[in-house]
């Protein structure tokens, strides 16, 4: 049942969702649906939910609907159906759907096997992509989220990078960026799970220093609590 309900609630968050394609610059390109083929996109297409967006070098289009607006800038990806205001109860269950979806079957060395295919209507000459650079693209656009005010719905779309393309977990500066967001909406334990996670990786003094600080705080908090 706790399953159906969080189902319901992320089928009708993404009903009717789409945005406009304005000031695109560079190489952008979008997909849509389960298709594996890029298409280059135009200005003021219209852009469905179903829809993944992306951007080369030097690259930059804005998503423009009647509630929100995100810059998606070089060197990122992102799915239209991301781009969405949450409360924090919803990150909460956002989050508890992700814990549900089972991690994807791998080629044996822990990273994804899948590629993507990028070329246009008129021509068929393809670039394969690697995953890992793929999803490098896809934090980038979630780190767009992010400035765009969109936090929370951020994070999920980050989580579900981590879980497509499990390599990319292991760069510290990414995670502690999404950590840091349940840090700040209250959500300790889950932000704390995180940090314990980072803490594992290689990190430079800096970031070490910010890990400990954050797991000192919340402990405290906890204890308090």
């Amino acid at each position: 049942m706790k399953a159906l309900i969080i189902l319901l609630f992320f089928t009708t968050s993404i009903l009717a969702q789409e945005f406009k394609a304005l000031e695109i610059k560079g190489d952008v390109k979008y997909q849509t649906g389960t298709s594996e083929q890029w298409f280059e996109l135009e200005e003021g297409a219209m852009i469905s939910s179903s829809s993944i967006v992306s951007t080369g070098e030097k690259s930059s289009v804005k998503l423009v609907n009647t509630d929100n607006t995100v810059i998606l800038n070089e060197q990122s990806a992102l799915s239209v159906g991301s781009i969405k205001n949450m409360s924090t109860d919803e990150l909460l269950l956002a989050l508890a759907m992700e814990d549900m979806i089972n991690v994807p079957k791998t080629n044996g060395n822990g990273s994804s096997s899948n590629t993507a295919t990028y070329g246009t209507k008129e021509d068929d000459k393809v670039i394969s992509v690697t995953t890992d650079d793929f999803g490098i693209k896809r934090l980038n656009g979630a780190v767009q989220l992010v400035k765009s005010g969109l936090k929370e719905s951020s994070v999920i779309y980050a989580k579900e990078t981590y879980r497509k393309y499990p390599d990319v977990k292991n760069i510290a500066g990414y995670r502690i960026i999404f950590a840091d967001i349940l840090y700040e909406k209250g959500l300790y334990e889950e932000a704390l799970s995180e940090y314990f996670e980072i803490e594992k990786l290689e990190l430079s003094k800096d970031e070490r220093l910010k890990v400990e600080s954050h797991e000192n705080n919340i402990n405290k908090i906890l204890l308090n609590n």
